[in-house]
């Protein structure tokens, strides 16, 4: 009864106001309070499943990355240590990058100088890996990067590095610079070959070396091949026998007494039809064919985790609209979201969002979210799930008493005989 008092009262209110025409105009044409736009957080979602435990070697340590999620795990310890001839790798990224090839070019041809040749001897005699040359001999710049990577020439880095930057102590101070490109933030360089032990790094730096140098068509295309001709030398052979087993396409090892055996590589899968690049590191093992070993099994359990994921849904609120004469609206994404996904690993969704006023149709865009998985990154819109209308003026009329928490609840429509007033 208490109630229908107040809207006996109320009713009363409306027909004196509406009866005094200038005072209903007054309350009906009042500016409307805002609508919020409200973020519903936390918003916080993981790729369904634990965090998978990879075949990690038992000795030595380890790093694996995607290129579309970035490092996935790492294992053992984290110090730098001496990485040999993986650090050719860089030497050959710097060199085609002072250098441009595209697949098919052989490049400039660089001539082999008295001092080349004497660093050659002085290799052979130190009982390194060298590639024989002769002075006034010609090799492309294709050819010098095979003789580099493939048989893994330390005489060739050094002569790669006095042609590119004119000796090879400038080519180091390049090396380092470039690491630091690469956010390699354990690594140093001390020499191009990676003969030094004082060259060292960590295989979480490693990978991100890795990735950068198959991103280069025709770096990613020389560690693939498992042998080439060369002038004078004749056939020469790649170091890494993994090539061509469990999708290894590549990239580098390294292996003295100071570093014992590493492995740098790169293997290709597909998930879902797409194809994906797995980039891993091994470090401190004691004969490469353990790394060899290591490299096919971890490649095999990545691409049997790796699985495309919904990351957002379309039917999954991520905002909420609100105003005062009517409920909330839910602010949904215009479309489902799948990526990439690696179990465990963490969705990060940012929500961004309009100022909205009413009237609002279903499916208004009103902002955007952001979606991060890993290095994936896409932008989908967010629109309205109903209408947000006009209040009618029955709330404009009766608002002070809604405002000050007399009326609380939905507000019916004027009745025409109301309206006739």
């Amino acid at each position: 009864m208490a109630l229908a008092k107040l809207l006996a009262l109320l009713a009363a209110f409306v027909v004196v106001v509406v009866g005094s025409g200038a005072l209903a105009l007054n309350e009906i044409s009042q500016p409307l309070p805002p609508v919020s736009a409200t973020p519903l957080s936390p918003i916080e979602r993981q790729v369904d499943g634990p965090k998978p435990s990879p075949p990690w070697p038992d000795s030595g340590a380890a790093a694996v990355a995607v290129d579309e999620l970035g490092l996935l795990a790492s294992t053992g310890d984290t110090s730098p240590r001496p990485v040999a001839s993986i650090a050719k790798v860089l030497t050959a990224l710097l060199v085609l990058e002072e250098h441009p090839l595209t697949p098919g070019e052989s490049g400039p041809s660089v001539t082999v100088t008295q001092e080349d040749v004497d660093a050659y001897f002085a290799a052979a005699a130190d009982g390194q890996s060298v590639v024989r040359v002769f002075a006034g001999q010609e090799l492309s710049e294709y050819q010098l990067l095979q003789a580099l990577l493939l048989p893994s020439g330390n005489n060739i880095a050094d002569l790669l590095a006095r042609w590119v930057a004119g000796s090879v102590d400038a080519f180091v101070d390049r090396m380092n610079g470039r690491a630091e490109e690469l956010a390699m933030d354990s690594t140093h360089f001390a020499d191009a070959s990676g003969l030094s032990p004082e060259t060292a790094s960590t295989p979480e730096d490693l990978v991100l070396l890795g990735r950068a140098a198959m991103r280069v068509p025709v770096l990613a295309e020389i560690v693939s091949q498992s042998e080439a001709i060369l002038p004078v030398t004749g056939r020469v052979f790649n170091v890494n026998t993994a090539i061509g087993s469990d999708g290894i396409v590549g990239i580098k090892t390294g292996s003295t007494p100071e570093a014992g055996a590493g492995l740098l590589f790169a293997a290709e899968g597909e998930v879902d039809d797409d194809p994906v690049m797995i980039v891993g590191a091994i470090l401190g093992r004691s004969q490469l064919g353990e790394a060899f070993a290591d490299s096919k099994a971890l490649a095999v359990a990545v691409r049997d985790e790796l699985a495309v994921t919904r990351a957002l849904d379309r039917s999954q609120p991520l905002a909420s609209l609100e105003a005062a004469w009517a409920n909330p609206v839910d602010v949904l994404p215009a479309k489902d979201v799948d990526l990439l996904g690696w179990p465990g690993m963490e969705i990060e969704i940012e929500v961004e969002l309009d100022p909205a006023e009413a009237p609002l149709a279903a499916g208004t865009v009103v902002g955007s979210a952001t979606i991060q998985l890993g290095e994936q990154s896409e932008r989908v819109d967010l629109v309205t799930d109903e209408p947000l209308e006009m209040p009618g003026r029955r709330w404009r009329l009766l608002r002070r008493f809604i405002e000050s928490g007399l009326i609380v609840g939905a507000v019916p429509p004027l009745t025409t005989d109301e309206l006739l007033l």
